[in-house]
Parts: C-alpha cells; sequence; structure tokens
C-alpha cells in the first residue's frame, strides 16, 4: 500500500502508482495528486537508484504543473551532476506526464555507514 512506484521495465524509470486510498497520502479528496506523493516517489525512487534504503537529508524540489490522478506519470531518477554514479549521494528525479514536467526534485542521502 506504501509503494508508490509501478516497475515499467525500463532502468532508473516507473510510473507513478496512485492510491487514492491511502490514508495519509490521501488525507482528503482531492482533484490532483498531492506533493506529498511526488516527494514520496522521489525519496522511493532515490532508494531504488541508489540499491540501499536511504535517509533523506535534504530534498529540493521544483513543481511546474498539477499531476493530474487519471493520466500516467513516469518517474525517472539518476545520480545528480557531479555526483559519483556507482555511490551516489543526490539523486536527481523527475516526473512527467503527458511529455510535459511536472516537477523535479533532488534528494540527498545521508552516507552509507561502513
Amino acid at each position: 500500500m506504501d509503494v508508490v512506484l509501478s516497475p515499467i521495465g525500463q532502468p532508473n524509470s516507473w510510473q507513478l502508482r496512485v492510491d487514492t486510498r491511502h490514508p495519509v497520502l490521501f488525507d482528503h479528496p482531492t482533484d490532483h495528486v498531492p506533493g506529498m506523493v511526488l516527494l514520496e516517489a522521489a525519496r522511493q525512487a532515490t532508494a531504488a537508484t541508489a540499491g540501499r534504503p536511504v535517509i533523506p537529508l535534504d530534498i529540493t524540489s521544483e513543481f511546474k504543473r498539477y499531476a493530474e490522478l487519471h493520466t500516467p506519470c513516469l518517474i525517472e531518477a539518476r545520480p545528480a551532476p557531479g555526483t559519483d554514479t556507482d555511490r551516489p549521494q543526490s539523486v536527481l528525479v523527475t516526473g512527467h506526464q503527458e511529455g510535459q514536467l511536472v516537477f523535479r526534485s533532488t534528494v540527498t542521502m545521508a552516507p552509507l555507514t561502513q
């Protein structure tokens, strides 16, 4: 129930999974995907890209337009520019609907502990 990403068979790409019955992410009726769902998608995409559970230290986001509930939203993630691609400390996550940018987030995670 808490998973908001659905695999689409391409690396570091998912379709946003929207379950309006979720009691926290959809705590009131709405006509669009709440920003909280997009932030959770960014966190989950970061963990999947890093290949490990992550503790976000910082999330910087820019929301460009509403994410519509009934239109597929493609989520993509990649190490942020200037980040080691083998062990990224920051991941850039974007969401697109119908080819248009919905949001972008840079998630900075706590380093791995040895």
